[in-house]
């Protein structure tokens, strides 16, 4: 729970506030943040087991700018589009956006990683 001020002169220059607000609870180590920035800001290969699945996903992901409540806005509209629900919903979304199966909260992410660059990881590109 350590403030942005207290690390800032610590960490990798690419981990900024918002992103050390989203991950800081997630961490063992303030220097694991860097990891996160380049989940967030840069490109992974993502990680897509459902493709049709993600693919109507990716057509659901809200216009920018996105905000708090994004992240449950665009659950709901996935989840009544395809019918998942719980891991089944959650876990593809996570894995196609992050390329990982654990992490910080989604709904801190999500506006982090961009409307743009999540609907192209829900098509399986590297963004």
């Amino acid at each position: 729970e350590t403030p942005y001020e207290d690390v800032r002169d610590r960490i990798d220059p690419s981990v900024d506030e918002r992103l050390w607000l989203a991950v800081r609870e997630n961490l063992d180590r303030a220097a694991d943040a860097a990891a996160w920035a380049g989940v967030v800001y840069g490109e992974i290969e993502p990680a897509i087991e459902e493709p049709d699945f993600c693919a109507k996903a990716a057509g659901l992901v809200p216009d920018e700018p996105l905000g708090a409540e994004s992240w449950s806005a665009f659950t709901a509209a996935v989840k009544e589009a395809t019918g998942a629900k719980g891991k089944a919903l959650f876990m593809p979304l996570r894995k196609a956006l992050t390329g990982r199966e654990r992490g910080p909260d989604m709904a801190a992410l999500f506006p982090l990683i961009g409307a743009e660059k999540a609907r192209k990881r829900l098509k399986g590109e590297a963004a």
